[in-house]
């Protein structure tokens, strides 16, 4: 029985760390699906100062015989909570027009290092923005085309604030963390919802557990069980095998989850920010121009970037709602997604509007 018991302990202490076997199935994973979109890339880990780490970075460049720009500038791309830079796989060869892509895994996410980072929230977003500017430095790029994904987006806003000479244009896809908690209740009280009491309970319980636990506790057979719960993503990320996806976000997690804990850290129950960006952002130096876009399929509340476009004054912002698009707005429609950065890049910037507004009148009736 004993024998028995400490089996199992190990087992499941296998599932929920990374193995050598389980890197490298995760390289050829996120391989495949580079591959799957033809991806021509360079894959290197650049040395940051925060705790001797280094970040996970893939580089494109434009295409032979394309002018690449020469005032180093370079787009780069921030994936959100739980991706990895291989999700963007449908927007590298795309954006690198005239610039060289650059995405890389935060630290203490994906294939990057996972150190510990405070368990106070504004000191962890502040250690992992300076490792941030550590990875621009040695990557040589002297302005930056933001690029952030959800928390990605969160990140790249906290960067802009604390070094904005360095940003050569904010474009926050589907941003999580604008909104304050009140703000649903305040904007729209004929709208309170209360969530039925096994919905409390059991947001309550998962609130103690970072948010891959439960993907970790099922070991191999996450990516059977995902694919089954969310087959969405294969539509989205079709790589070259049916479970490549899968996999790849089932072994990008496994590691010591330092990234996911410094995120519970900055939230509140129900994954609100403690410290919500709205109240920050026109911190930001008003040089610096921001592109907004949300899918209209998606979860997010595309409201605040309103209510900043309305509030900054004598700023470029910009709203765009892509109709048809989720949560994944780079994976669900990728050509007017790819379209958007590489004519901010080009500085082909649009006459900022509001599709919010636009979306909430095509939804009047």
């Amino acid at each position: 029985m004993i024998a028995y018991a400490k089996s199992a302990i190990w087992t499941a202490l296998n599932w929920m760390s990374l193995t050598e076997e389980g890197q490298e199935t995760l390289e050829r994973v996120e391989t495949r699906l580079l591959d799957s979109c033809n991806v021509e890339y360079e894959a290197k880990l650049v040395p940051v100062r925060f705790k001797k780490g280094d970040i996970y970075t893939l580089t494109v460049h434009p295409p032979n015989g394309a002018a690449e720009s020469q005032n180093g500038e370079a787009i780069v791309l921030i994936p959100g909570l739980g991706a990895g830079v291989g999700m963007f796989c449908r927007n590298f060869t795309e954006c690198a027009q005239s610039h060289p892509v650059h995405a890389f895994d935060p630290l203490g996410f994906g294939r990057s290092s996972r150190p510990h980072f405070s368990s106070d929230p504004a000191i962890a977003e502040l250690e992992m923005v300076e490792a941030i500017e550590d990875w621009r430095k040695a990557m040589g790029i002297e302005k930056m085309f933001l690029v952030g994904h959800a928390f990605g987006g969160y990140l790249a806003s906290a960067y802009a604030l604390e070094h904005p000479s360095r940003v050569a244009h904010l474009i926050l896809v589907d941003p999580w963390g604008f909104a304050e908690q009140a703000m649903a209740n305040d904007k729209l009280p004929h709208l309170k919802i209360k969530p039925y009491p096994w919905m409390s309970f059991l947001g309550g319980v998962l609130g103690w557990f970072n948010p891959f636990t439960p993907m970790r506790w099922m070991g191999p057979y996450a990516p059977t069980i995902m694919q089954k719960m969310r087959p969405d993503l294969l539509l989205r990320f079709p790589g070259m095998r049916d479970n490549d996806i899968y996999k790849y976000v089932y072994y990008l997690n496994l590691p010591n989850p330092t990234g996911e804990t410094a995120f519970m850290n900055m939230t509140m129950p129900v994954g609100w920010a403690k410290r919500p960006m709205i109240k920050r952002f026109n911190g930001i130096d008003k040089s610096v121009g921001v592109t907004f876009i949300y899918g209209s399929k998606s979860w997010i509340d595309p409201g605040p970037a309103s209510d900043i476009q309305q509030t900054r004054e004598d700023a470029y912002v910009d709203v765009k709602i892509i109709r048809g698009a989720g949560h994944y707005v780079y994976a669900d429609r990728p050509e007017q997604f790819n379209e958007i950065v590489v004519d901010v890049a080009e500085g082909r910037l649009a006459k900022p509007s509001n599709d919010f507004e636009l979306e909430e009148c095509f939804h009047s009736d």
